[in-house]
């Protein structure tokens, strides 16, 4: 089964693998094509075959039959550690050297290519710098003088040493706890707009894998596909009751997951002044606007705080108010918005841009809003589907 339109950057051609001792292959002949530059999540109960599957794309398990092609090329037997340095490799549990320090760590892959020096610590530095760790201050450090997120960046980090093009990722961020999670996810995703690379991303969990994946593929046991598609459209014609099972409770919500805060119009509607205005000026906005509060901001345009009517007795607004606490960026899921804004001040969330600066604001109706215009994509796909299969049927007789 495949779900590409061009030549796929990874080709499973009936992939499987039976280990000695077992009746049932863990991987029956599994087909599947992943484009390149996109993220194709594998998920799925456990026993499935995902973490199998994932491990025979680089032979570190090898398959009994079937063709792995990477690029067109058969590499089913090439030499595996060839292979393997074509492919970056990240899982839940990190695997740093604990007796190196984290640039010794991240240059495992060059020092085997046999990188100079000044080659690899050029690639160590930059490396760091991509996945938001400051150089100067980390690169001497040793894997237990850092927090479980912070190792798992440089597992990431460690994986592109080599700049493959293709990156396999097993429960990447399994270990870590939500909070850091959420974090890590949107911070992988920030950085592989830049990166581009093809990631195989192997997880139990449908939440992750509908936020995450540009493809979903649904195994049942054996790695058999129950479905392949774009998260939009498993959530809105899920194939089966398996599928519908594995999706669980709470579609709407799930498909808050697939939207981010930069697809949808931000509201204006929010006073937004200089947190040096005077209080009359801020009153009259906030009349004006009628709306309750007003959002301040600093000389660059920052939010700082939330001030209301009451606030503006004191004259001076610096310490007015509240503080702004759901400040975002706008690449972030309508999910995790929704999930800041339901304890933010006013239920709302101000969104800025990469430097900080504020472009507007998000609220419930805005989400709702969202969700509409999702249900309307939803049933004209399955009215253009059904217009499909009517003509269909009509050319057959």
């Amino acid at each position: 089964m495949t779900a590409t339109d061009g030549e796929p950057m990874i080709r499973l051609d009936r992939l499987h693998k039976q280990f000695p001792g077992q009746q049932r292959a863990a991987v029956r002949e599994l087909t599947l094509d992943i484009p390149e530059g996109e993220i194709v999540i594998l998920v799925g109960p456990s026993g499935c075959g995902k973490t199998t599957t994932l491990e025979m794309i680089n032979r570190l398990t090898e398959p009994t039959s079937g063709r792995i092609f990477l690029q067109g090329e058969d590499v089913t037997h090439v030499k595996a550690d060839d292979l393997r340095r074509r492919m970056g490799y990240v899982i839940q549990q990190i695997g740093l050297f604990p007796h190196q320090t984290i640039a010794q760590n991240i240059a495992t892959v060059p020092r085997m290519l046999r990188w100079d020096k000044r080659r690899t610590a050029e690639r160590v530095e930059e490396l760091l710098d991509l996945v938001g760790l400051e150089p100067d201050e980390y690169r001497d450090r040793y894997p237990k003088q850092m927090s479980g997120g912070q190792r798992q960046r440089v597992g990431v980090a460690r994986a592109l040493a080599a700049d493959p093009p293709v990156l396999l990722m097993d429960e990447p961020f399994g270990a870590v706890d939500p909070i850091n999670r959420d974090r890590l996810q949107n911070e992988f995703l920030r950085l592989q707009q830049k990166i581009r690379k093809t990631i195989v991303f192997v997880t139990h969990d449908i939440d992750e894998a509908l936020k995450m994946g540009d493809r979903i593929c649904i195994l049942r046991e054996g790695s058999e596909i129950a479905q392949y598609d774009r998260p939009q459209h498993i959530l809105s014609d899920p194939a089966g009751p398996f599928v519908e099972g594995f999706l669980g409770s709470g579609i709407v919500l799930k498909r808050l997951n697939l939207a981010r805060v930069r697809d949808v119009e931000l509201c204006h509607d929010w006073p937004a002044l200089a947190i040096d205005t005077g209080a009359s000026e801020v009153h009259r906005a906030m009349l004006d606007a009628d709306k309750g509060h007003a959002l301040l901001l600093d000389d660059q345009r920052r939010p700082q705080r939330w001030v209301g009517a009451r606030d503006l007795r004191d004259g001076s607004l610096e310490q007015a108010g509240t503080p702004v606490a759901a400040i975002m960026f706008d690449d972030i899921t309508l999910a995790d918005a929704l999930q800041e804004m339901l304890t933010a001040t006013l239920g709302v969330a101000v969104i800025v841009d990469r430097g900080g600066a504020y472009v507007g604001t998000l609220d419930l109706e805005t989400i709702n809003t969202a969700i509409r215009a999702m249900r309307q994509e939803a049933q004209e796909r399955d009215r253009q589907e059904a217009r499909a299969g009517l003509s269909e049927a009509a050319a057959v007789s």
